[in-house]
């Protein structure tokens, strides 16, 4: 694939769920929840679900997305992570990626002063400094402002982030959001969309070609 094209918006059901104290922007049903479509034909699902206990908040995330021609798969992409958090600071990450084929792990644990990483592509390392490190998996706004962890390749950066404003994002029902667009300059180069609320409403990203990728709110 020449390019791809990514737009996320995300949402909410109205199933309850406890505030954090630590203010983490996690929504009251404790699920992030999207659509994923390839040139507006639906190619998968994106689920970001959370649980907690006590100060201790658990995001599992799921990604599946098939692009079929004549009915054969001809690019899938699956991912599955779990990350952790205890009083509203990152502890750990675990995460596996099938990337059309190749597979790829990342696992993320505490150290004095930083991070032990294991990878299958960046290989064994450790981060200390600042600024904090944060796993790259959006729908933590302060990513914005950390040394970035790729959940998939294991690398890490920091983000040149400028924000041209508000506008409003589509939803999988033809709706409307409106939400922050930041735009992610450096070694990643992305836009990103939190809406009011601080939560996560949207990703896209181009890459040279004529594919588009979406990703829209199930709400």
């Amino acid at each position: 694939m020449d390019r791809r094209r990514f737009l996320a918006a995300a949402g909410a059901s109205a199933l309850a769920f406890p505030a954090l104290a630590d203010d983490l922007p996690v929504p009251p049903s404790g699920e992030i929840a999207f659509k994923v479509l390839r040139n507006g034909t639906p190619i998968g699902e994106h689920h970001i679900n959370f649980t907690r206990c006590g100060d201790a908040l658990r995001a599992e995330i799921n990604a599946d997305m098939a692009v079929k021609l004549a009915g054969i798969t001809v690019f899938r992409y699956q991912a599955q992570a779990v990350e952790c958090w205890q009083g509203g600071a990152f502890q750990t990450l675990d995460s596996q990626v099938n990337h059309n084929g190749t597979k790829l792990e990342v696992h993320a644990q505490p150290i004095t002063g930083g991070y032990a990483i294991q990878s299958t592509k960046a290989g064994d390392y450790t981060y200390t400094g600042q600024p904090p490190m944060l796993p790259m998996t959006y729908w933590n706004k302060a990513m914005l402002n950390a040394m970035i962890l790729n959940v998939e390749t294991g690398r890490h950066y920091p983000a040149i982030v400028n924000s041209p404003g508000w506008n409003y994002l589509p939803t999988a029902e033809g709706g409307r959001l409106l939400a922050q667009r930041f735009d992610i300059t450096g070694k990643l180069h992305l836009s990103l969309w939190y809406d009011q609320s601080g939560q996560w409403a949207g990703l896209e990203f181009h890459i040279s070609g004529d594919e588009t990728f979406q990703k829209y709110v199930s709400s």
